[in-house]
């Protein structure tokens, strides 16, 4: 039977640093892994709201993102 095991996670903070010609948001990204795969989401939007305090942007929105590999 086949499982899927966890190898790593990652936070993604997109910045909002200003607006384009067509009044569209321009955001920058940065990048934080090794993140834990037993965090609650609430807890990790704390995180990642307090990480955007220190920035002089705004946040604009947080991704996590997730690789797992299969076992055959």
């Amino acid at each position: 039977m086949s499982a899927y095991n966890f190898e790593e996670a990652s936070l993604k903070i997109l910045f909002e640093t200003g607006m384009d010609e067509y009044g569209k948001p321009q955001v920058t990204t940065k990048t934080y892994r090794n993140v834990r795969n037993d965090i609650p989401a609430d807890q990790i939007a704390v995180v990642a709201q307090v990480i955007a305090s220190l920035s002089k942007y705004s946040l604009h929105e947080a991704k996590r993102s997730e690789t797992e590999a299969i076992e055959f």
